[in-house]
């Protein structure tokens, strides 16, 4: 039995059926199990896509479960077709440290070709260019055309340059990137925006995506569900609608803070006292 909740459908779905489709941060994971066991419940649905069981926003929390032995998880089914999801993507923010200079930085990524900001957006956008690196002043591009996979691999040596130099790596909205941009010490890497055919391929194959890769927007976002984790395993859809009955639902404007992080669309608190 799934529950229905403004054009999406929350039900509880075996863990080991969900398929991620991007890597994950282990640090954030172990956070993550540290809070559940502290707190006992799960704050938030995963959002699967309904038809195929593509992760899209939830990575750590399914792994966070995995590594806790929760055989269940109580997921938010979008379709993801749908105009209601949108796909945007995540910045990576670096900021050197010591005596470091960006020029080390190109060339692990091979990004030789110097251009305009305005001219690394269009070749993202154009799909000419599979990931560009932004700074204050200027941008640079490979100087000839990487697919997607070749983009990623240099995204994951600029993170594995980034822990051996002990630079501070960040993630904010594509939208958000003017701010960082204005320290010299920082550059930007931005990989080509994938499309929603990517992201259900990568969950198929199992060939994920570098972590905080795509950012997915559900408007509006449930979250607040907080099932008691001692239950999932034999969690059904009608322990989840006995659960939520009677509980208090609040919606909450574009803007609004949830758990130390600002959402741009808007929020559908689940379960309230």
């Amino acid at each position: 039995m799934a529950l229905a909740k403004a054009g999406f459908i929350l039900a509880v779905k075996p863990v080991a059926a969900l398929r991620p489709h991007e890597e994950i941060i282990h640090s954030h994971v172990e956070g993550l199990k540290a809070d559940i066991m502290r707190e006992g419940v799960q704050k938030d649905p995963i959002i699967i896509d309904h038809d195929t069981l593509t992760v899209l926003d939830g990575m750590h929390r399914l792994a966070a479960f995995q590594s806790l032995g929760c055989e269940n998880a109580v997921c938010c089914s979008v379709e993801y077709s749908s105009s209601t999801v949108s796909l945007g993507r995540w910045a990576r923010i670096y900021t050197l440290s010591g005596g470091d200079a960006l020029s080390e930085a190109l060339e692990v990524a091979d990004l030789r070709r110097r251009v305009t900001l305005a001219q690394a957006f269009e070749a993202l956008d154009d799909r000419q260019s599979g990931l560009a690196v932004l700074t204050e002043n200027a941008a640079y591009l490979p100087e000839t055309p990487l697919d997607m996979g070749q983009a990623t691999d240099m995204v994951l040596a600029l993170d594995r340059m980034s822990e051996e130099r002990g630079w501070k790596r960040r993630f904010v909205p594509e939208d958000d990137i003017d701010v960082p941009l204005q320290t010299e010490r920082n550059f930007v890497a931005l990989l080509r925006k994938l499309r929603k055919e990517d992201v259900v391929n990568a969950a198929r194959s199992g060939k994920l995506f570098p972590c905080k890769t795509s950012m997915h927007v559900i408007d509006p976002r449930p979250v607040a569900v907080n099932f008691p984790v001692k239950e999932l395993n034999e969690a059904t859809g009608a322990t989840l609608r006995k659960r939520l009955e009677g509980r208090t639902e609040r919606l909450l404007p574009p803007g609004a803070e949830y758990e130390g992080r600002r959402y741009k669309e808007r929020l559908l608190l689940l379960n309230q006292d």
